[in-house]
């Protein structure tokens, strides 16, 4: 399951004010538009095959704008897309492509599997007296490792020029996943340099979010973060190690920022997992029209 189908997932985003309807094994997630009785309808990497009849009487219900589907993969049919009134869009909400790790091999054999440059690199930062701390959310009984983390988080946004949402959201997030997830911390001298946010799922480990310093950089803090959040993945029995989205150049106006740290993720080699593209289906003549200029200006 992806983590967007948890139920971790659904509940971080009722959280934040979206409406979640079930059918069967799939979250369909439903945003009221402010001020107006319109909503916007989205559903993420979900299980195949797709509730079509379902989708259609929830939009109708909702009186949705437009239903956005980012499909999975496995099991996908571009025909019933078609059939269904659902065209392929430009818009994307998620990753389109991340990058697997199979876990389930021997550790030498996966540290093995990693390029040159991130093998060298593990072995620099073990020998730079980097101590690792692992810190289980579920036993913690305030959010003082988590504020932490997320200072940590916001230094990589100010270095690396991107945005991620405030500390209030973030904290929403963590309390929805704080039972199924862990956060790894790299300390330098007693001070936090690093850290990586991990989630764990009932078939993967999910590399949630990062952060780190320019101290961490210089002490290659962030490989050894990640070979220790393999091995923490394997040693809870978990089959993969999701990365969580690389850049897509297929989106490049959606996922230019991911650049950089998606080279970082492909050091460490796995398989490249690409999802189809994005389809949507329009409930509204208006917003259709207001999409098609944006498609004009986004080419």
């Amino acid at each position: 399951m992806d983590i967007r189908q948890s139920a971790q997932w659904g509940e971080y985003l009722t959280q934040i004010g979206w409406k979640i309807e079930k059918v069967g094994s799939t979250q369909i997630f439903i945003r009221k538009v402010p001020f107006l009785p319109f909503s916007f309808i989205k559903i993420q990497h979900p299980k195949n095959p797709l509730p079509f009849r379902q989708i259609d009487r929830i939009a109708r219900e909702n009186r949705g704008l437009f239903v956005l589907i980012e499909p999975d993969g496995e099991g996908f049919e571009l025909s019933k897309m078609s059939l269904n009134g659902f065209q392929k869009s430009h818009m994307s909400l998620t990753h389109t492509s991340t990058i697997y790790i199979d876990i389930t091999k021997t550790q030498e054999k996966i540290f093995n599997s990693f390029s040159e440059n991130a093998r060298r690199n593990i072995k620099k930062a073990q020998k730079n007296n980097l101590q690792i701390k692992t810190i289980s959310l579920k036993k913690e009984k305030d959010d003082s490792e988590f504020r932490k983390f997320y200072r940590l988080l916001s230094n990589l946004t100010h270095l690396k020029k991107f945005f991620v949402p405030g500390y209030s959201e973030f904290y929403k997030k963590m309390l929805a996943f704080k039972n199924k997830s862990a956060v790894l911390f790299a300390y330098s001298n007693n001070i936090p340099v690093a850290a990586v946010w991990l989630g764990f799922l009932d078939d993967r480990a999910v590399y949630m979010n990062t952060g780190i310093t320019r101290v961490g950089y210089d002490l290659l803090a962030n490989y050894l973060l990640v070979w220790e959040s393999i091995l923490l993945a394997k040693k809870n029995k978990l089959p993969i190690f999701d990365f969580e989205g690389i850049y897509d150049p297929k989106f490049p106006m959606w996922r230019k920022s991911w650049k950089n740290f998606s080279e970082f993720k492909k050091r460490f080699h796995g398989t490249a997992v690409e999802y189809p593209a994005p389809y949507i289906k329009y409930y509204s003549k208006i917003y259709q029209i207001f999409d098609l200029c944006s498609r004009i200006f986004y080419k």
